[in-house]
């Protein structure tokens, strides 16, 4: 990046952050999940205040409280390179050649300033305030200058200020272009330009009428407030106007509508809350890059945006994307959002409910979980990155076509019991159990949450991913056999008119798989296979189609099957100590799980009748 990235945001005492202080890793795609009030809004806030330096107001101290040891801290550290960085003593050198910048900033009360500063490497501390120089990069506006640009988006930000928004970062666009038209390529000065001369003349020749005007309203008004206060007088000076001239180009008729092509199109303040807000958040990216921001104004403001200077780095922040989206277009437009920092100059930290708006296949991206503990201290937990996680090819080409069948996979990352399933048979049964319970007054799988991975090899898959996450989670799959049949064409007997087919055994693929999903054990998983598969452990049947039909008719039924699968649903969650029933297995050898496939096959005997 040509300025410094955010790596890390640390906050303490600020809205419903508490004492206790979260710390926040930032990548190029930050994704915050978590309950309602949980502080994910605060924390787009907190970043927002301190990148453009913003004084408090009094909902932003904790629990709307100014209290002398408990005042609002909020820490950012930046990564810079050498052409980008402030004095050696603030800078620790990374591996990379890059420099890793530590800023602090404190609010000792509502509307004031906040005090920024540094930390110091030569001494190992925050500079204190009889040092000479307290912080990188010197005053606020050149600082401000080497951090990326916040743009927040707000989910119930005012349609009309919205909208308003948009126009007037539209307009200072299209009044940047106009001002540059010119009679002739090589006329030394734009027609805007010669215009502005022409009025600066104007202002200097009306220099000397204007001195005769006030020196007349000077003494007739001194005529009056002599005869009020004696021996007292009134001059009116009028020194030389340094006051840029400007003319507006563009005034209120310029407007942004969107519509069906080729059909009836509304103002953007009439759109939708989510059309409304994804024009906003697309139309921000685009004018960021060409050096404009909008800026927070009420409805009468002249302006609604601002320049950005140098800077060329940004950061999005969005609360809540998928609000008032259709679920396709929150597909799309998590695509688009992901793809943005394609750019070096982005960063986005967004906000959501929706698992959808979670891509586990993307590089550099972080999923934070935000939570309120018992005492309303909130957590900032981070539950993935792929750097760590360290996805392999076939990995990422697993989840991607998991999302494809499933996009709830992600609901795993919103917190409760998370159970993953190797197919749609076990799926149906214990959400089948669950509703039921649930109907009968039992809540205590209301937490849970079962994730299909409709393939062995992806269940490992999602393991690797768990594994990152600070809870336990839960994994039941199928054993299947070593060995299998399967049919190869007889080239001896067969004829151009009849193809032979002879049956033959071959290893199983799926059974090398178990190595996959043994290779991701760890203490945080509690594995359980179904002996060969679901069907043939727990019913005694081997069937090839509609298994989620039959099973489900089974729990309907037969109170027995019903009770096995919620004994066997009980024992994965380890709930009131429930045993394993017989067809289930916990283990963690391939020595030991093919022993028990032995004697399952022993006691199990297939006849064809």
């Amino acid at each position: 990046m040509s300025n410094p990235s955010i790596t890390t945001l640390k906050i303490k005492n600020f809205g419903c952050i508490g004492s206790t202080g979260v710390s926040i890793d930032i990548d190029k795609i930050v994704v915050l999940v978590g309950a309602n009030n949980a502080g994910k809004s605060t924390i787009l806030r907190a970043f927002e205040v301190v990148t453009d330096c913003l004084k408090l107001d009094q909902d932003d101290f904790h629990n709307r409280e100014i209290i002398a040891d408990q005042l609002p801290e909020i820490e950012l550290h930046s990564i810079a390179n050498a052409e980008n960085k402030p004095g050696d003593e603030w800078c620790a050198p990374i591996v990379d050649g890059s420099f890793l910048i530590k800023e602090k900033w404190t609010w000792d009360g509502v509307g004031a300033e906040p005090k920024r500063v540094g930390f110091n490497v030569n001494k190992n501390d925050w500079a204190q305030q009889a040092d000479k120089e307290k912080m990188p990069w010197g005053v606020n506006n050149v600082a401000k200058s080497r951090r990326p640009k916040p743009h927040r988006v707000n989910t119930f930000d005012d349609p009309e200020i919205q909208a308003k928004a948009i126009t007037s970062l539209f307009k200072s666009l299209l009044e940047d272009q106009i001002k540059n038209l010119k009679h002739k390529e090589d006329d030394e000065l734009s027609r805007y330009e010669f215009i502005l001369e022409s009025l600066k003349s104007l202002r200097l020749d009306s220099k000397n009428m204007q001195k005769t005007g006030i020196k007349e309203i000077e003494e007739q008004a001194n005529l009056i407030l002599e005869r009020i206060f004696p021996s007292y007088g009134l001059s009116i000076t009028a020194p030389e106007s340094i006051a840029p001239i400007s003319i507006e180009l563009l005034g209120e008729e310029f407007s942004v509508e969107m519509g069906v092509k080729d059909g009836i199109s509304l103002p953007l303040q009439k759109q939708g809350s989510g059309t409304r807000r994804t024009a906003l958040w697309t139309i921000l990216k685009l004018l960021a890059d060409k050096g404009m921001k909008a800026k927070p104004a009420g409805k009468t403001a002249k302006s609604f945006h601002e320049g950005l200077g140098p800077n060329t780095a940004h950061i999005l922040l969005l609360d809540e994307p998928e609000v008032s989206l259709h679920p396709r277009a929150t597909q799309n437009a998590r695509d688009v959002l992901y793809a943005l920092p394609e750019n070096d100059n982005w960063q986005i930290m967004i906000t959501t409910h929706s698992p959808s708006f979670i891509d586990l296949t993307k590089d550099h991206t972080t999923i934070i979980r935000v939570e309120k503990n018992i005492g309303d201290e909130i957590k900032a937990t981070t539950l993935y990155r792929p750097e760590i996680a360290k996805l392999d090819v076939d990995d990422k080409e697993n989840l991607k076509l998991l999302n494809l069948f499933d996009s709830h996979i992600s609901e795993a990352f919103f917190g409760g019991k998370i159970l993953i399933v190797e197919g749609d048979t076990e799926y149906s049964a214990f959400n089948h159990i669950k509703n039921e319970e649930e109907k009968n007054g039992n809540f205590q799988y209301n937490d849970l949450n079962i994730i299909r991975a409709r393939g062995k090899v992806t269940v490992a898959s999602m393991m690797k991913v768990l594994n990152h996450f600070d809870s336990e989670y839960f994994v039941l799959h199928d054993t299947d056999s070593p060995f299998t049949k399967s049919k190869k064409k007889d080239k001896e007997k067969s004829t151009e008119d009849i193809t032979i087919y002879k049956e033959i055994i071959i290893k199983n693929p799926a059974w090398t798989n178990n190595e996959k999903i043994l290779s991701q054990m760890s203490e945080k998983s509690r594995v359980i296979a179904s002996i060969m598969n679901f069907e043939e452990a727990y019913f005694s049947e081997i069937i090839e189609s509609d298994k989620p039909e039959n099973c489900i008719e089974h729990l309907k039924n037969e109170e027995d099957s019903y009770n096995k699968i919620k004994q066997l649903l009980d024992s994965i969650l380890n709930i009131n100590d429930a045993l394993l029933p017989e067809g289930a297995i916990s283990w963690s050898d391939m020595t030991e799980l093919k022993d028990h496939i032995d004697i399952w096959q022993g006691k199990n005997k297939i006849e064809t009748i």
